[in-house]
C-alpha cells in the first residue's frame, strides 16, 4: 500500500469513527429527554459502549495517522494546537464518565432513575456535545500550519 493510500484510508477510518462518536452522544441525548423507562435504560447504554469503543478507536486512529500519515509525526508533536485537540478530546472522555457511571449503577440497581438524575445526566451529555464543535476548528486550525 503506498503512503498515499495509507493515508486517505487513515484519514477516512478517522473520520468515520468522529461521525458516529457524535451520532452515538446525540442519540444518548435525544434518548434522555423523554422519560426514563427499561427499554431507554438498555439502549443507553449499549450507546455508552459504542461510545466508548469509538472514542478509542479514535484516538488509535488519530495517533496512528500523526505517526504514520502523510505530515508525519514532527508536524504534530511540536504544534501546541494539536495537544490542545488531545486535551479537549481527553476533558470530553472525562465528562462522558459521569453519564458512564450512571448507566452503569442504575443498570446495576435494575430500577429507573429519579426525573431528576436522569435530567441532570442529560445536561452532562449536553456539555460534552457543546465541547465537541472545538475538535474540527482545532483541526482545522494545524491543517494550515496553526501553532508551527
Amino acid at each position: 500500500m503506498t503512503p498515499q493510500l495509507s493515508d486517505l484510508l487513515l484519514a477516512l477510518l478517522h473520520h468515520l469513527a468522529v461521525f458516529a462518536l457524535v451520532a452515538a452522544l446525540f442519540s444518548q441525548y435525544l434518548l434522555l429527554g423523554g422519560q426514563p423507562d427499561a427499554a431507554r435504560l438498555r439502549t443507553l447504554g449499549q450507546l455508552d459502549k459504542g461510545y466508548a469503543a469509538l472514542a478509542a478507536g479514535i484516538l488509535a486512529i488519530g495517533f496512528a495517522r500523526a505517526a504514520h500519515g502523510a505530515k508525519g509525526w514532527a508536524f504534530y508533536a511540536d504544534n501546541p494546537v494539536f495537544w490542545t485537540k488531545i486535551a479537549v478530546f481527553g476533558l470530553i472522555g472525562l465528562l462522558s464518565a459521569v453519564p458512564t457511571l450512571r448507566f452503569l449503577r442504575w443498570q446495576k440497581q435494575g430500577g429507573l432513575p429519579d426525573a431528576s438524575s436522569w435530567r441532570g445526566t442529560r445536561r452532562w451529555i449536553l456539555a460534552e456535545l457543546l465541547l465537541l464543535p472545538l475538535l474540527p476548528l482545532l483541526a482545522i486550525l494545524m491543517a494550515r500550519g496553526i501553532g508551527l
